[in-house]
Protein backbone atom coordinates (compact mmCIF):
# COMPACT_ATOMS: atom_id res chain seq x y z
CA UNK A 1 0.00 0.00 0.00
CA UNK A 2 1.37 3.40 -1.04
CA UNK A 3 1.84 6.06 1.61
CA UNK A 4 -0.30 9.14 0.99
CA UNK A 5 1.64 12.26 0.06
CA UNK A 6 0.36 15.11 2.16
CA UNK A 7 0.71 18.61 0.73
CA UNK A 8 -0.97 21.97 1.15
CA UNK A 9 -1.43 25.29 -0.58
CA UNK A 10 -0.89 28.19 1.80
CA UNK A 11 -3.27 31.02 0.93
CA UNK A 12 -2.25 34.69 1.26
CA UNK A 13 -4.20 34.81 4.56
CA UNK A 14 -1.88 31.98 5.76
CA UNK A 15 -4.73 29.44 5.75
CA UNK A 16 -3.96 25.98 4.37
CA UNK A 17 -5.77 24.05 1.63
CA UNK A 18 -5.07 20.32 1.87
CA UNK A 19 -4.20 18.65 -1.43
CA UNK A 20 -5.50 15.15 -2.02
CA UNK A 21 -4.11 12.36 -4.21
CA UNK A 22 -6.92 13.15 -6.66
CA UNK A 23 -5.48 16.63 -7.13
CA UNK A 24 -7.28 19.95 -7.13
CA UNK A 25 -8.43 22.41 -9.73
CA UNK A 26 -8.10 26.18 -9.43
CA UNK A 27 -10.09 28.76 -11.38
CA UNK A 28 -12.85 31.35 -11.45
CA UNK A 29 -15.64 28.83 -12.02
CA UNK A 30 -17.34 27.71 -8.77
CA UNK A 31 -16.99 24.09 -9.94
CA UNK A 32 -13.23 24.26 -9.12
CA UNK A 33 -11.87 22.97 -5.83
CA UNK A 34 -10.26 26.38 -5.22
CA UNK A 35 -12.36 29.24 -6.54
CA UNK A 36 -10.97 32.70 -7.28
CA UNK A 37 -14.21 34.04 -8.75
CA UNK A 38 -13.55 37.75 -8.19
CA UNK A 39 -10.12 37.77 -9.87
CA UNK A 40 -10.63 38.66 -13.55
CA UNK A 41 -7.03 37.62 -14.34
CA UNK A 42 -7.96 34.01 -13.54
CA UNK A 43 -9.47 31.76 -16.22
CA UNK A 44 -12.58 29.71 -15.45
CA UNK A 45 -10.46 26.54 -15.41
CA UNK A 46 -7.00 27.95 -14.80
CA UNK A 47 -4.73 25.25 -13.36
CA UNK A 48 -4.60 22.00 -11.46
CA UNK A 49 -2.23 20.42 -9.01
CA UNK A 50 -1.84 16.67 -9.38
CA UNK A 51 0.41 13.96 -7.98
CA UNK A 52 2.06 11.33 -10.18
CA UNK A 53 3.99 8.58 -8.43
CA UNK A 54 5.68 10.57 -5.63
CA UNK A 55 5.85 13.97 -7.35
CA UNK A 56 3.35 16.85 -7.21
CA UNK A 57 2.94 18.91 -10.40
CA UNK A 58 1.30 22.20 -11.25
CA UNK A 59 -0.38 22.00 -14.66
CA UNK A 60 -1.69 25.11 -16.42
CA UNK A 61 -4.97 24.27 -18.17
CA UNK A 62 -4.44 26.63 -21.10
CA UNK A 63 -5.26 29.72 -19.05
CA UNK A 64 -5.32 33.05 -20.84
CA UNK A 65 -2.86 34.81 -18.47
CA UNK A 66 -0.70 31.81 -17.60
CA UNK A 67 0.53 30.42 -14.31
CA UNK A 68 3.75 31.40 -12.55
CA UNK A 69 6.00 29.25 -10.34
CA UNK A 70 8.77 31.06 -8.48
CA UNK A 71 8.50 34.06 -10.78
CA UNK A 72 8.64 32.11 -14.05
CA UNK A 73 5.87 31.04 -16.43
CA UNK A 74 4.99 27.38 -16.01
CA UNK A 75 2.90 24.98 -18.09
CA UNK A 76 3.74 21.72 -16.29
CA UNK A 77 6.04 22.18 -13.35
CA UNK A 78 7.23 19.72 -10.66
CA UNK A 79 6.59 21.29 -7.26
CA UNK A 80 8.94 21.44 -4.29
CA UNK A 81 8.30 22.52 -0.74
CA UNK A 82 8.25 26.32 -0.59
CA UNK A 83 7.49 26.97 -4.29
CA UNK A 84 5.42 30.12 -4.85
CA UNK A 85 2.55 29.68 -7.33
CA UNK A 86 1.05 32.78 -8.95
CA UNK A 87 -2.46 32.50 -10.37
CA UNK A 88 -4.01 35.79 -11.40
CA UNK A 89 -3.25 38.28 -8.62
CA UNK A 90 -3.07 35.56 -5.93
CA UNK A 91 0.06 33.81 -4.71
CA UNK A 92 0.00 30.45 -2.98
CA UNK A 93 2.90 28.69 -1.30
CA UNK A 94 3.24 24.95 -1.93
CA UNK A 95 3.92 23.15 1.36
CA UNK A 96 4.84 19.49 1.76
CA UNK A 97 4.43 17.70 5.05
CA UNK A 98 7.60 15.82 4.10
CA UNK A 99 9.29 16.19 0.72
CA UNK A 100 10.43 12.86 -0.81
CA UNK A 101 12.53 14.90 -3.27
CA UNK A 102 13.95 17.22 -0.63
CA UNK A 103 17.47 18.43 -1.16
CA UNK A 104 19.80 17.72 1.70
CA UNK A 105 21.66 20.67 3.13
CA UNK A 106 24.90 20.85 1.23
CA UNK A 107 28.13 20.40 3.10
CA UNK A 108 30.71 23.13 2.80
CA UNK A 109 32.54 22.69 -0.49
CA UNK A 110 36.30 22.80 -0.25
CA UNK A 111 38.53 24.53 -2.78
CA UNK A 112 39.79 21.08 -3.87
CA UNK A 113 36.25 20.04 -4.77
CA UNK A 114 35.69 23.28 -6.69
CA UNK A 115 38.88 22.71 -8.64
CA UNK A 116 37.73 19.19 -9.54
CA UNK A 117 35.19 20.62 -12.01
CA UNK A 118 36.29 20.32 -15.64
CA UNK A 119 36.53 23.41 -17.79
CA UNK A 120 33.35 22.38 -19.65
CA UNK A 121 31.50 21.83 -16.35
CA UNK A 122 32.58 25.33 -15.32
CA UNK A 123 31.29 26.72 -18.64
CA UNK A 124 27.91 25.02 -18.12
CA UNK A 125 27.78 26.22 -14.50
CA UNK A 126 28.53 29.81 -15.54
CA UNK A 127 25.74 29.76 -18.13
CA UNK A 128 23.32 28.23 -15.60
CA UNK A 129 24.16 31.18 -13.32
CA UNK A 130 23.02 33.50 -16.12
CA UNK A 131 19.59 31.89 -15.92
CA UNK A 132 19.81 30.16 -19.31
CA UNK A 133 17.90 27.01 -20.21
CA UNK A 134 19.64 23.75 -21.11
CA UNK A 135 18.72 24.32 -24.76
CA UNK A 136 20.27 27.79 -24.90
CA UNK A 137 23.37 26.59 -23.03
CA UNK A 138 23.69 23.80 -25.61
CA UNK A 139 23.47 26.32 -28.47
CA UNK A 140 26.08 28.58 -26.87
CA UNK A 141 28.51 25.72 -26.29
CA UNK A 142 27.78 23.94 -29.59
CA UNK A 143 26.74 20.73 -27.82
CA UNK A 144 23.44 18.90 -27.38
CA UNK A 145 20.98 19.60 -24.57
CA UNK A 146 21.54 15.99 -23.42
CA UNK A 147 25.25 16.70 -23.07
CA UNK A 148 24.43 19.82 -21.02
CA UNK A 149 22.27 17.68 -18.73
CA UNK A 150 25.12 15.14 -18.41
CA UNK A 151 27.53 17.90 -17.39
CA UNK A 152 25.00 19.23 -14.88
CA UNK A 153 24.50 15.75 -13.41
CA UNK A 154 28.28 15.41 -12.91
CA UNK A 155 28.43 18.86 -11.26
CA UNK A 156 25.53 17.85 -9.01
CA UNK A 157 27.27 14.57 -8.10
CA UNK A 158 30.54 16.34 -7.33
CA UNK A 159 28.99 19.13 -5.26
CA UNK A 160 25.85 17.57 -3.76
CA UNK A 161 23.86 20.60 -4.97
CA UNK A 162 20.57 19.86 -6.71
CA UNK A 163 18.68 23.06 -7.51
CA UNK A 164 19.63 25.58 -10.17
CA UNK A 165 19.55 28.31 -7.53
CA UNK A 166 22.18 26.40 -5.52
CA UNK A 167 24.29 25.93 -8.65
CA UNK A 168 24.01 29.66 -9.36
CA UNK A 169 25.26 30.43 -5.84
CA UNK A 170 28.15 28.03 -6.40
CA UNK A 171 29.06 29.77 -9.67
CA UNK A 172 29.04 33.10 -7.83
CA UNK A 173 31.25 31.70 -5.02
CA UNK A 174 33.66 30.40 -7.66
CA UNK A 175 33.65 33.75 -9.46
CA UNK A 176 32.32 32.18 -12.65
CA UNK A 177 29.45 34.65 -12.94
CA UNK A 178 31.73 37.64 -13.42
CA UNK A 179 34.44 36.18 -15.64
CA UNK A 180 35.57 38.61 -18.24
CA UNK A 181 36.04 35.85 -20.83
CA UNK A 182 32.65 35.35 -22.47
CA UNK A 183 34.01 33.80 -25.63
CA UNK A 184 31.53 30.93 -25.29
CA UNK A 185 28.67 33.20 -26.37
Amino acid sequence: MRKELVAYLRRPDRGLIRLTDGGITIGRDPANDVTLEKDKLVSRSHAEIVVRSTQWYLVDLGSRNGTIVNGRPAHRHPLRDGDIIGIGSVQFEFVLESDPHDTEVAKAISRDELVSLTERERDVLRLVSEGLTDKIIAERLFISANTVRSHLERVKEKTGLRRRSELTRLAMEMGLDDQGDHSVR
